[in-house]
């Protein structure tokens, strides 16, 4: 390998960690997905901003969705992961509480697979099959989801969409906020560091 061959790594080592933390039924965090392309227009150059998932105590089918994305992760990579969850906010009202009042748990999995169905993310090595029958299971999705919501509490989360830069939970956010007002926090963040 050459030189040049290590410049992407460089990049992304020399980039300052962006994580936002999103319970996939909560609208705050659909309101910031909408925002989440121009932001990383924007900042991706000096930033590398990752999503990750957390589910809210008050959200219960949001727990479920978290699973179905980690068990994409596990299947099929990163790309996967956020396919899916692009997918998922892009149709939250279908598993939102009042789409699905006191829904069974099977009821809720089947919603989440319909959606990765529609976001083409089954094939002959991912199946339908595949899919639901190890959303639930501990391994292969319900433990990386649990100990992805333990790094969100670690950090203080405790409610999304959350933002942790450079290993601290920046305060006083708003889901709306745009390019504009967030250059404006990491302003801020810059004089104070």
């Amino acid at each position: 390998l050459g030189f040049d061959s290590y410049i992407p790594i460089m990049n992304v080592l020399s980039k300052t960690k962006w994580i936002t933390f999103w319970d996939l039924q909560c609208p705050y965090c659909r309101i910031h997905w909408n925002h989440l392309p121009a932001l990383r227009e924007r900042f991706g150059d000096k930033y590398q901003m990752d999503i990750q998932l957390t589910s809210l105590a008050f959200h219960p089918h949001a727990f479920i969705g978290q699973a179905a994305a980690n068990l994409s992760q596990r299947k099929k990579g990163d790309e996967a992961k956020l396919a899916f969850i692009n997918a998922c906010m892009e149709n939250q009202e279908r598993y939102l509480v009042k789409s699905l009042p006191d829904a069974r748990p099977s009821e809720v999995r089947a919603v989440f697979l319909a959606i990765a169905k529609e976001a083409n993310l089954l094939d002959k090595d991912f199946t339908e099959e595949f899919f639901a029958e190890n959303m639930n299971k501990w391994e292969e999705a319900v433990k990386p989801a649990n100990t992805e919501h333990k790094e969100a509490l670690a950090y203080g989360v405790f409610g999304t969409p959350k933002h942790v830069i450079d290993g601290k939970l920046v305060l006083d956010t708003e889901s709306s906020w745009g390019v504009d007002e967030w250059q404006q926090k990491l302003d801020e963040l810059s004089k104070e560091a």
